[in-house]
């Protein structure tokens, strides 16, 4: 690097500064463009356009989408999970971090002054010799107070271009956090759909339980009677254990799924209350949008095109390192051998001036640096098309498990209706005396698996609405007053959302 002081004949290098500080407005390297995305994003969606009385691409998903399925204590638990969950708390501390680290690179663009002040005593030998420092014999002690000054002329927008790619981190990590908002409200009422399908699973069981007692009294009581046979009665105890065997099972897992709920809202296992309730509803018609929508619906998404915006500023930034660099210095002492004197004129000691370095050789460094943030951004783009394309995967796939699983909870809850009729019928038939009592345990234990069945085709068919609505992006909008801390406001009003 070469270095240009100015001397008394400064005065020459004026017109040269006058230039410097009017290309100090400017900036090297690419400006941010919205990428072209067409050749990624579809116009319509397939399924959801097939299949409008399901689906509505005319309207937006809810933002609290949870509400659709009008259960007040999954709407609880949710505007719990917001204040409560450990793992927001640590994604918006993580933006407390990066705004800070905006701040440090916004530093670079201000005059940096910083004060000293020291006392120094030194003494050397009658016999002493040193080329360099006092001479022999002395004694002096000395008192200075003072200010340095160093303030570098953003000239090609090096520093502007690393601010704005640090604005764009701070806006990617607002990304991340929305995204844990989404992926956590989703993680949250699967856990409770599950918890809910275990409970009702669990009273189906109970409740079929005491049925087939009832049938198995009934029979010992024909048994004891002389009317009937000791083989009913050991087939009917078998029904009656095989369906207390499910309980541990049921109980077990419902068990976990409540354990899941507590560690989403960060609580510790059996401190997550769950008042008790129904299982949800499927909502009938569900908003979808359009594809393009998912560009500010969905976390990742946003996220991606943060990141693509930083990595193009910051080849601006390494584009800069090729041009001349100004740095306007100073220094302002005071300094003497009483403190008496330190304010005296005659112990003032000044300097003031401009610095300008430019690179000549670096061996190909700037160059290599400029093809890495380069190619660093070429990686960004692509990253963020291939995001495209999975989210409208995702949507696609959720939306045919809707579809499907709806077709499947509908033909089961007719095959439901048809097994408790021929139950029914069954054991009219049998007290009639027309039939066995095989024939009874046989279609009660048909209309069992067949209930089994169409709880776990509810269950899946909620599911599948809360993949799809993940898969959309909603919920991260949601939060609540008290949530953020002191530090976490000020991080959000830094940056514009």
């Amino acid at each position: 690097m070469i270095q240009l002081n100015p001397d008394d004949g400064a005065l020459t290098l004026i017109p040269i500064l006058c230039l410097l500080l009017i290309l100090s407005a400017c900036s090297v390297g690419p400006n941010y463009q919205e990428p072209d995305i067409s050749s990624v994003m579809n116009e319509q969606w397939l399924v959801a356009g097939e299949n409008r009385e399901r689906f509505d691409p005319d309207r937006q998903p809810m933002t609290a989408w949870w509400q659709q399925f009008n259960d007040p204590e999954l709407s609880r638990l949710i505007a719990q999970l917001v204040s409560s969950s450990r793992a927001l708390a640590e994604a918006r501390q993580r933006i407390v971090e990066v705004s800070a680290r905006q701040g440090v690179v916004d530093a670079d663009r201000w005059l940096q002054l910083s004060a000293a002040f020291g006392y120094t005593h030194a003494e050397t030998g009658d016999q002493a010799v040193s080329l360099q420092g006092w001479p022999p014999g002395k004694s002096v002690s000395v008192v200075s107070a003072g200010v340095v000054a160093g303030w570098e002329l953003d000239i090609w927008g090096r520093t502007a271009r690393l601010l704005e790619a640090a604005e764009e981190d701070v806006r990617a990590t607002y990304g991340v956090y929305h995204g844990l908002m989404v992926s956590l409200a989703a993680e949250l009422t699967l856990a409770y759909i599950d918890t809910r399908t275990l409970e009702a699973r669990l009273e189906n069981v109970r409740e079929t339980i005491v049925l087939q007692e009832k049938s198995l009294r009934l029979l010992q009581t024909r048994l004891q009677a002389g009317n009937g046979s000791t083989l009913e009665v050991v087939r009917a105890k078998r029904f009656v254990q095989t369906t207390r065997a499910r309980i541990p099972d049921l109980e077990k897992n419902l068990s976990l799924a409540k354990n899941r709920i507590s560690l989403l809202l960060g609580l510790p296992p059996g401190q997550g209350v769950l008042h008790p309730g129904p299982l949800p509803s499927v909502p009938l018609l569900i908003g979808v949008g359009l594809p393009i929508d998912l560009m500010t619906r969905r976390p990742d998404i946003r996220q991606a095109v943060h990141h693509y915006h930083g990595s193009v500023a910051r080849i601006g930034a390494a584009e800069a390192e090729r041009y001349p660099a100004l740095r306007l210095s100073g220094t302002l002492n005071l300094s003497s051998d009483t403190l008496g004197n330190l304010l005296d004129a005659d112990a003032l000691i000044y300097s003031l001036g401009p610095g300008l370095s430019f690179p000549i050789i670096n061996g190909g460094r700037i160059e290599s640096v400029v093809a890495v943030r380069t190619s660093q951004a070429e990686q960004a783009r692509l990253v963020l098309e291939q995001k495209i394309i999975a989210a409208l995967a995702e949507v696609e796939n959720a939306a045919a498990g809707v579809l499907f699983s709806r077709e499947q909870t509908a033909e089961l809850l007719s095959a439901e209706q048809l097994a408790a009729k021929s139950a029914e019928l069954a054991e009219s038939l049998y007290r009639a005396g027309l039939s066995d009592s095989f024939q009874v345990l046989s279609a009660q234990q048909e209309l069992i698996t067949i209930q089994e069945s169409l709880f776990l085709a509810r269950q899946q068919a909620l599911s599948e609405v809360v993949r799809l609505y993940r898969s959309l992006g909603g919920g991260w909008e949601v939060t609540l007053a008290g949530a953020d801390t002191a530090q976490e406001k000020e991080a959000k009003q830094n940056i514009k959302q």
